[in-house]
């Protein structure tokens, strides 16, 4: 740009503006206009505190709205580049002009896209309206960018086995809107996870993204998180200059009190932050890793295996479940931190933003929970990130012959019966006929809260550690139970 620089926001109107930046200069455009609405920023929507809003919104005449959109339209399509794109996002109050003018200009029109969100203000006399519109067009329907695969791939499967591709392509989006509870923040703001969407389906790092209208920096600071250049126009002072601090002092969210950050944008996408699009961005990205580990499992190659490596666990009867991590701790050392927070005396198996176990469970049993961890671990890992995560494969046994040769096997290897065995035979316990191989057959993510604990979990005190001793009380999920909390798998 000659005139006007990237990766700057400007406090002035945004026509005033563009008229500044040469012809063919932006590669996408996300925008929010006001609605001419008469909407009054300090009011009380959505129970908010008054003294956390800013003060400010400019609103448009119903009768001059037009004109207005014409206006920044004619602007916004002569700075786009051939192969750029715009969404504007519209109430239906004022849509027919933003159409219009739209049509007027020349913008071809790709998709007329819904924001369904979580809810809308209380209606006697009408439906609650509880959606946005948001219109996706273009400037050369041959040239604009599309990545139709860039936030899933036609294999990917989700809930009752649903495509996640096509899903993630309808035209309704169903995405919660964000409240700040306790931090700064301007009346309306789209949510960080509605404009990551956009910007992966339609721009890619370094393209030069534009917002006319700002607001509180919702384009500009997603934009960066997503290394892509912005720019963009705010004519109210104050909104403008919370849009500036969050991109100079790299902040997402800012607390009323001595504006400190809970949230920077860099630690952004941790548990603490944007929690449900932070889960399956990092299920995706471990699942990909994962894909390229063994499918078949044999028993006595995997403690074979484990024994050459000195992995510790080589010398537990249960072999699946630590042999998954080992194959874990293999494949994704590069990507994630192995092992995890401590709590206690107990550690996650790894962390990647939050904190993850590992865990292997046989399709063909009676059992359908899983154990997770110590529960006080688990309640530590939700306190301190929301969430803590865990991946879980399941697959096919097949299980020893009742001479337990496999068993026998396995106690000639060690040397001899372990703590447990003599333990476990001087209690006169019951003996388990032990797995000796494994088919995997998918791996899940799920995503536990203590919404989870309430809903699919319970706690078992029972179980002794491989010396005998009692183990402390462990978190079980049962997995009949688990619905939403499943947020990814892949099938092998």
């Amino acid at each position: 740009m000659e005139k006007m620089k990237c990766n700057t926001i400007y406090n002035m109107d945004c026509i005033e503006g563009m008229k500044l930046i040469p012809d063919n200069t932006i590669n996408l455009v996300i925008t929010d206009p006001p609605f001419a609405i008469d909407f009054k920023a300090k009011r009380s929507n959505y129970n908010r505190t008054a003294s956390r809003v800013l003060e400010g919104y400019k609103e448009i005449p119903k009768e001059e709205y037009y004109s207005f959109a014409l206006n920044w339209i004619k602007e916004v399509y002569r700075v786009s580049k051939e192969s750029g794109s715009m969404y504007v996002f519209s109430g239906w109050n004022n849509l027919k002009d933003i159409l219009m003018a739209l049509d007027e200009v020349g913008f071809i029109t790709v998709n007329h896209i819904v924001w369904k969100y979580q809810f809308g203000v209380v209606t006697k006399r009408k439906f609650v309206s509880s959606h946005y519109h948001c219109l996706y067009v273009c400037k050369n329907d041959e040239k604009r960018k599309f990545f139709p695969y860039s936030r899933y791939n036609k294999e990917e499967r989700g809930e009752n086995n649903g495509s996640l591709h096509y899903r993630d392509k309808e035209d309704v989006w169903v995405i919660n809107r964000e409240y700040w509870n306790g931090d700064v923040k301007t009346p309306t703001k789209l949510p960080a996870e509605l404009i990551k969407k956009i910007l992966e389906y339609s721009s890619e790092e370094g393209d030069v993204v534009m917002d006319p209208f700002l607001g509180s920096g919702q384009v500009a600071v997603v934009s960066k998180m997503l290394n892509r250049q912005y720019i963009g126009f705010e004519i109210v002072k104050e909104y403008y200059d919370f849009a500036r601090e969050r991109l100079q002092k790299n902040l997402y969210r800012i607390k009323e009190e001595e504006k400190i950050s809970q949230m920077s944008l860099f630690d952004f996408n941790s548990g603490r932050g944007w929690n449900k699009m932070s889960f399956l961005d990092n299920a995706k990205r471990i699942a990909k890793e994962l894909k390229h580990i063994p499918k078949l499992w044999n028993g006595k190659k995997a403690i074979l295996e484990m024994k050459k490596d000195d992995y510790n666990q080589w010398q537990q009867m249960e072999w699946m479940g630590f042999y998954f991590q080992f194959l874990c701790e293999k494949y994704l050392k590069s990507i994630m931190e192995i092992p995890g927070p401590k709590y206690g005396n107990v550690k996650f198996d790894s962390f990647k933003n939050i904190p993850w176990d590992f865990k292997a469970h046989a399709m063909n049993t009676s059992s359908h929970q899983i154990i997770v961890n110590d529960s006080k671990a688990t309640a530590g890992g939700i306190k301190d990130y929301r969430e803590v995560g865990l991946i879980l494969a399941i697959g096919e046994v097949l299980y020893n012959d009742e001479n337990r040769t496999f068993q026998k096997w396995h106690e000639s290897l060690k040397g001899g019966k372990s703590q447990y065995e003599i333990e476990r035979i001087k209690r006169g316990a019951w003996s388990r006929l032990r797995k000796v191989s494994f088919v995997l057959k998918q791996i899940s993510f799920i995503k536990i809260t203590d919404k989870t604990l309430v809903k699919c979990g319970s706690f078992q005190s029972d179980f002794r550690n491989s010396n005998g001793r009692p183990r402390r009380a462990k978190v079980l999920i049962d997995l009949e139970k688990i619905n939403e909390e499943l947020i990814y798998f892949v099938e092998f």
